[in-house]
């Protein structure tokens, strides 16, 4: 391997360390992956399911705010932004961007977070 591999191997290691068991799959492997590029497909393999668990959180938030809009309790405006936000949600979901998995299911959960607050009354 060269020198350059491992150093970013040995970089991308501490920041992987939130994915639960991926970096430990992943990096007992690099030696034998042969190139970074296996390796960063193994780790797109290993964390997929975050896209699969963020998209189901984020058709429930989305289904809790087409009811308050539905209902009447959100202004025309918050209406809007929700169903902008939603649209992006909904492209994600049916058809993950290519790149990093992990970054996708973050992302989804923050758009499920806007309209949840979108549509939640002020206290």
């Amino acid at each position: 391997m060269t020198r350059a591999f491992w150093l970013v191997a040995l970089t991308a290691a501490p920041a992987l360390s939130g994915c639960g068991g991926v970096p430990a799959m992943v990096l007992g492997g690099l030696g034998s992956a042969g190139s970074l590029y296996t390796a960063v497909d193994r780790i797109a393999e290993a964390a997929s399911p975050f896209i699969a668990t963020a998209c189901a959180e984020y058709e429930k938030g989305r289904a809790a705010a087409d009811a308050a809009v539905a209902a009447g309790a959100v202004s025309v405006a918050d209406a809007g932004k929700v169903t902008a936000i939603e649209s992006f949600g909904d492209a994600a979901c049916a058809q993950p961007p290519a790149g990093d998995p992990l970054s996708t299911a973050i992302w989804l959960g923050q758009l499920a977070g806007q309209i949840t607050t979108l549509t939640v009354p002020a206290r």
